[in-house]
């Protein structure tokens, strides 16, 4: 493939990417305006001492139209007052659905706009889409939308209870991107964070753990981290969250680190050696079986016994924790993250000429956001109130009554 295409194949794959990203921002705005047109209507919400003639009536399906497609929204209602009680149409909500509001050429310039986290630049475009004037729109609700816009883009997680987090590293152009996904209450999986580095080093992990921190995670929180056999890993996750990491380690790294010292030969009873132990439904008999392994591997190797002793316990923690096969299968791998992982791979992939390290940042973080739109919920989540109540134990007693506190906050 030549050089051309390659650039042609990677700009078409950030315009994609930016072309979702850039819709989703024009049905905020598009909510933001029909918001300012109830508030020009009937007023500041709970306002009191105020004679209205029209009154917000809840919500209702509708669209808006955004480059030649309709996109579902629900609009808001307004009513008259009086013994009628009809509805008010909204002044700007034709605007929104007309054939030609927000034409392809303007998405494609709001695209521009969030891939410069220009979001003052991307509200006056998405409003010239719409055939709003700068005029009828106030700086007030430019700040406020820009305000908006500039959250989307930079996601926190404040009320958000991670129940498990996945962290795992992806040689990506000769450097190291370094990715957490969240697994929430109900199940559903979100890309939390990115951080480039030469390895998985403590410097490198602590500091993407610390954006986490700082982005709303909450590290009070008994969490279950899924990592491989990265001891940076597990140190950096003890000195951000402390005694509320649980940590499992990824049970296919391990057989993949032990087979590494073993010739092929031996890989059938070490996998059936390792596969009794991780099938186990009892704690100390899994650990057991896996220091019987140790032992035997000792005769034949004894790296690849000191390869399966370090961190031995974590590779079982599932079995420890009491829940059921399905979520119990997806929660003893990394397997969540590298599927995203795949998708960046297959976006990527054949790009010979990376720049700089901002490229391989921003074209990674792209590939993440792609995979991120087709995520499902994990397999086995009806478990995981249960498995919150286990963390919340094993965290310690603390814990439970600090839960409480925030529950009733």
């Amino acid at each position: 493939m030549t050089l051309a295409a390659t650039r042609d194949e990677v700009l078409a794959m950030m315009h994609d990417s930016l072309h979702s990203f850039a819709t989703e921002m024009g049905v905020l705005v598009a909510c933001q305006l029909l918001e300012q047109d109830v508030a020009e209507l009937c007023g500041r919400r709970y306002e009191r001492g105020v004679s209205r003639t029209v009154y917000r009536h809840g919500t209702q399906g509708g669209y808006v139209v955004l480059a030649g497609q309709k996109i579902a929204i629900d609009r808001p209602q307004v009513r008259a007052a009086d013994d009628d009680g009809g509805e008010i149409e909204l002044p700007t909500y034709a605007q929104l659905q007309d054939d030609h509001a927000m034409p392809e050429s303007v998405l494609r310039r709001m695209a521009g706009g969030v891939s410069c986290r220009n979001y003052a630049g991307v509200i006056d475009l998405a409003c010239e889409g719409f055939g709003v004037t700068k005029s009828s729109v106030s700086q007030q609700f430019i700040r406020a939308s820009a305000a908006r816009l500039k959250q989307f883009g930079e996601r926190r997680f404040d009320d958000v209870r991670f129940v498990a987090i996945f962290i795992d590293g992806l040689d990506y152009a000769g450097q190291m991107m370094v990715c957490a996904l969240g697994v929430t209450s109900d199940g559903s999986k979100q890309v939390l964070g990115l951080r480039q580095g030469a390895t998985e080093n403590t410097t490198v992990v602590k500091a993407l753990l610390s954006e986490l921190r700082d982005c709303g995670v909450a590290t009070d929180q008994a969490t279950l981290f899924v990592i491989d056999g990265a001891k940076a890993l597990a140190s950096a996750i003890k000195q951000v969250w402390g005694r509320y990491a649980i940590i499992q380690r990824c049970q296919v790294h391990k057989k993949r680190n032990v087979r590494a010292h073993l010739p092929k030969k031996h890989w059938k009873e070490l996998d059936r050696r390792l596969g009794e132990a991780y099938a186990s439904s009892d704690y100390d008999q899994a650990v057991e079986q896996l220091k019987a392994t140790q032992r035997w591997l000792k005769r034949i190797n004894p790296d690849a016994a000191s390869s399966l002793a370090e961190g031995l316990e974590q590779t079982v923690t599932v079995v420890r924790l009491k829940i059921g096969a399905t979520l119990r299968a997806t929660l003893s791998t990394t397997n969540p993250i590298e599927s995203a992982f795949n998708t960046v791979r297959q976006l990527t992939g054949r790009v010979k000429r990376w720049r700089d390290g901002d490229m391989r940042r921003r074209w990674c973080a792209c590939g993440l956001r792609r995979a991120e739109q087709a995520f499902h919920r994990v397999k086995g989540h009806r478990d995981l109130p249960k498995l919150i109540k286990v963390l919340t134990a094993l965290a310690g007693p603390n814990q439970a009554e600090l839960d409480n506190q925030r529950d009733t906050a």
